[in-house]
């Protein structure tokens, strides 16, 4: 072994030994909920009269569980997007409920346990959830969750790419570093990394235990020997390839022989993925109508009070096929909100100009003071669980938009009418107001092609969040 690798494999375990930290604290917390979630079934089925399963067994299950979620690299689980992680967990504690119940049935002392293996494990898949996001949401503000990586090529999309995971701290990957062979930038930064020197320093002496190659332009022989050549002197190696546009979440790596294939699944063509999603919204809208039907009468009160009209008014959109709906709000504007809207463009061509961008208004003077609240918190939009309920439209999809719109979609709106809009969405969940109109088609664009029902379910929790951060300014 050379000095050089002696050096490199010392290096590579110091860091590693770094993640063991944040990794323990996860476990520590999965652990405490396996045992939490298992006392309370205990509990439970106490009451029933039926005797619950051991604490020797309880603490060899959970373990196992633990296991597999170390198999599943949740430990820390730096780099997983948040569906994938979300898919993980469930599948993995979904799949624990299952060989527990088998063993329970298998051996005939463990029947009566059956109900409470059910309420552990689904109540396991709740509360190790909710801690994971908690114990995480921790370590990101005490600065200590996160793998420090290396930026191979500092172009276009390394910027976009550092800035994704900037914005998304708890992907657990941040940028350090960057490296590029153009010597106009090495001394510079790209999206506030400093770019340090030439890919030739980054091979030859690794600061990180991951690099990001972004150069996805490269000719196919210049890419071969970087990836080789990176592949080599880093730990993990990630390669953003020449595939903008193309679904990336469907995307399943094959072999043809020695030649590498990715297999692009449609899930959209899923009916199983399909009926889950409808299963979602009607649940959902359903379930969530009856929990928030008081809050809706107050709002309707509000409305009434604050303005004369009517409560709830229709807006025609564009669905599913390109086939119009009525889209149901809470009114949030006046009665002759149309008019006061051409007086105020006339008159203000700087306004003009910004409703033509984005079909939008920062300062609306059609908004009622109760309208302006229900906006800013987006509850003027709770009626459109009508429409999900009438399946017009899904929990989450895309934004709901008007015929002018189309001419902007451009040969997007193909994509965009495959599936039917949302009452969230990727765009509102992520961006909010903050992104322009081409980032809100861009990331509509994104979430039909990227669809999976695991996609809408981090959608909603994100949205839930962000909706808690609107209240609490």
């Amino acid at each position: 072994m050379t000095d050089e690798s002696r050096v490199a494999q010392q290096q590579t375990r110091s860091l590693r030994l770094m993640e063991l930290p944040q990794a323990f604290l996860l476990i520590a917390g999965d652990v405490a909920s396996g045992l939490l979630a298992a006392w309370l079934a205990a509990v439970f089925v106490s009451l029933t009269g039926r005797p619950a399963l051991g604490a020797e067994s309880t603490l060899i299950w959970v373990a196992v569980w633990v296991a597999l979620r170390a198999y599943q690299g949740l430990y820390p689980g730096y780099g997983k997007s948040p569906q994938t992680e979300l898919r993980l967990h469930t599948v993995g504690t979904l799949q624990l409920l299952g060989a527990q119940l088998a063993a329970a049935f298998a051996i005939q002392e463990f029947v009566p346990s059956a109900l409470g293996i059910g309420i552990q494990w689904v109540l396991t898949l709740v509360l190790a959830l909710l801690v994971r996001y908690a114990l995480r949401a921790f370590l990101i503000r005490s600065g200590r969750f996160g793998r420090d990586i290396s930026i191979i090529g500092a172009g276009q999309t390394a910027a976009i790419a550092i800035g994704h995971l900037r914005a998304n701290p708890a992907y657990g990957l941040r940028p350090l570093i960057a490296y590029d062979d153009n010597s106009d930038l090495q001394g510079h930064s790209i999206e506030g990394v400093p770019i340090v020197g030439s890919i030739e320093d980054a091979l030859r002496a690794p600061r990180t235990m991951q690099a990001l190659i972004s150069i996805p332009g490269a000719r196919a022989e210049v890419q071969q020997r970087l990836v080789n050549g990176v592949y080599a002197a880093f730990p993990f190696t990630w390669v953003i390839p020449d595939l903008f546009g193309v679904p990336n979440q469907a995307l399943q790596p094959h072999n043809i022989g020695n030649v590498a294939s990715l297999e692009i699944r449609n899930n959209l063509r899923s009916v199983q993925a399909r009926f889950t999603k409808q299963t979602i919204d009607l649940l959902g809208a359903g379930v969530g109508t009856l929990l928030i039907s008081p809050l809706l009468l107050m709002i309707a009160l509000a409305i009434r009070l604050d303005s004369p009209g009517p409560v709830v008014y229709r807006a025609r959109r564009l669905g599913r096929g390109g086939l119009f709906f009525d889209c149901f709000k809470f009114r949030s504007m006046h009665r002759d909100a149309e008019a006061k809207l051409q007086e105020v463009l006339a008159a203000d061509p700087a306004l003009r100009a910004e409703f033509e961008a984005t079909h939008k208004l920062r300062d609306d003077p059609r908004v009622t003071r109760v309208g302006a609240f229900l906006r800013r918190t987006s509850l003027d939009e709770l009626p459109q669980l009508l429409n999900v309920l009438r399946g017009e439209m899904s929990l989450v999809g895309p934004r709901p938009i008007v015929q002018a719109e189309v001419e902007k979609y451009g040969d997007i709106y193909a994509i965009y009418k495959q599936v039917r809009p949302g009452m969230t969405g990727y765009w509102q969940a992520n961006g909010r107001s903050d992104t322009s109109y081409g980032e809100r088609v861009a990331m509509d664009q994104f979430y039909v092609t990227n669809w999976t029902p695991w996609l809408d379910v981090v959608v909603l929790i994100q949205t839930v969040r962000v909706a808690q951060e609107l209240h609490l300014a």
